[in-house]
């Protein structure tokens, strides 16, 4: 069975603990194991530290100075920091405020209310789908990879690649470079920008030329 490993980011203990209480009633199976650690003020060394952990989803609370006016950003702030290290991650706001953090952020489908860690059972049915949210989008992400990487692999086994096939070899080596932080298998040389805008000239030509032959 697959194991996930998901981080909560929260200024307030408590909330820290119900977001750990949640995940453990609604994970039937013990799928998840959850982290959820102290911040620190500044972005860039929290960033530095759960980078290295791997994690496959981050949740976050929207107004993490909200209680603690030492810390520097807010969970917007992360999550687009996150994604820029590493596209792709399964990210999820978590918050009271989901009007604000709708307006102030680019995805609203990753919103979600703080309400559904309350224990009435009023809204159990919204409980058990958030946590399948974050299997399902966690699953659809590890798809997306292997499936980048089968191709990746396909590519370079060919005996002979053509202008598309280099540039969509680069495409696919540079997605997997960015979502999982494993370094480059294609050469400097190929992946230079130098090469890669020639392969685009010759990608535009090629097109040219078939467009003129149709023509004629």
């Amino acid at each position: 069975m697959s194991k996930y490993k998901i981080l909560y980011v929260d200024e307030v203990p408590y909330d820290r603990r119900r977001f750990q209480k949640y995940i453990y009633d609604h994970d039937s199976e013990k799928k998840f194991i959850t982290d959820a650690p102290e911040l620190d003020a500044e972005i860039d060394v929290f960033l530095e530290k759960i980078m290295l952990e791997n994690y496959d989803a981050i949740i976050t609370d929207h107004k993490l100075n909200e209680e603690n006016a030492m810390i520097q950003y807010d969970g917007i702030d992360l999550v687009d920091a996150i994604l820029k290290q590493r596209a792709d991650l399964p990210c999820f706001i978590l918050t009271s405020f989901d009007d604000e953090a709708v307006r102030d952020g680019n995805d609203v489908n990753i919103v979600y209310i703080k309400g559904l860690m309350n224990s009435d059972e009023e809204n159990e049915g919204h409980k058990a789908k958030f946590i399948d949210k974050i299997e399902n989008q966690i699953k659809h992400h590890r798809k997306k990879i292997e499936n980048s990487k089968a191709e990746l692999l396909e590519l370079s086994t060919k005996a002979y690649l053509d202008a598309k096939d280099e540039a969509r070899l680069i495409e696919l080596d540079t997605y997997i470079e960015k979502t999982t932080n494993a370094p480059s298998s294609l050469s400097p040389q190929l992946k230079s920008a130098h090469n890669l805008n020639e392969l685009h000239k010759m990608i535009e030509n090629t097109d040219k030329l078939l467009a003129e032959l149709k023509g004629k």
